[in-house]
């Protein structure tokens, strides 16, 4: 009744390796449900903020700074235990714990918690997502080593450039965000 909001529970904003995209999303969505006089106002300021956050994957981050947006579309998740222990399961993290060996070494994977960051790309056209993700450490190596790997994980040998925004599956970012904005707004 004072106007704030004191706890939410069961939202993205409150859990760990969420996209930070859908966290700041409903961080600003929940207090403009608390503008405009009328239910109508209510919802135009609402949908008015889901559309910026929408043009922002529309316009494939091209307003935004390169590491604010890998901030925004980075996911990230915790290996509980080793690779080897998770025998033949397939997920995006036991894909880019395999791959973050290939780039750093299999040292990195012999242990329990490893903590995988990743984007998911739009190639290879075709397969799962557990299959696209990609660390996003590689894009912090020299761009000819990147491209090198980047061709080999998306299997596109004719890549040229190694900016995420070529790279993402944008479309799976909106059905993500479209997703989180549905469950909320509408």
């Amino acid at each position: 009744m004072n106007g704030t909001l004191a706890e939410l529970k069961g939202f993205e904003i409150k859990r760990r390796g969420e996209l930070k995209l859908i966290k700041h999303f409903q961080e600003k969505i929940f207090k403009k449900f608390l503008q405009g006089s009328t239910l109508e106002e209510c919802y135009k300021i609402v949908g008015a903020e889901a559309d910026i956050w929408l043009d922002i994957l529309y316009c494939k981050g091209q307003n935004l700074d390169s590491a604010v947006l890998f901030d925004y579309i980075t996911e990230s998740s915790n290996m509980s235990k080793s690779l080897e222990d998770y025998g033949d399961q397939k997920s995006s993290r036991i894909t880019v714990a395999k791959r973050l060996a290939e780039l750093l070494g299999d040292q990195v994977i012999k242990d329990k918690g490893l903590n995988c960051h990743y984007i998911i790309s739009k190639k290879p056209e075709g397969a799962m997502i557990t299959e696209r993700a990609i660390p996003i450490e590689v894009f912090s190596y020299e761009p000819k080593i990147a491209l090198e790997f980047l061709r080999k994980w998306t299997k596109d040998k004719s890549l040229k450039s190694v900016d995420v925004r070529d790279i993402v599956d944008w479309d799976y970012y909106i059905e993500r965000l479209s997703s989180a904005i549905q469950k909320i707004i509408t």
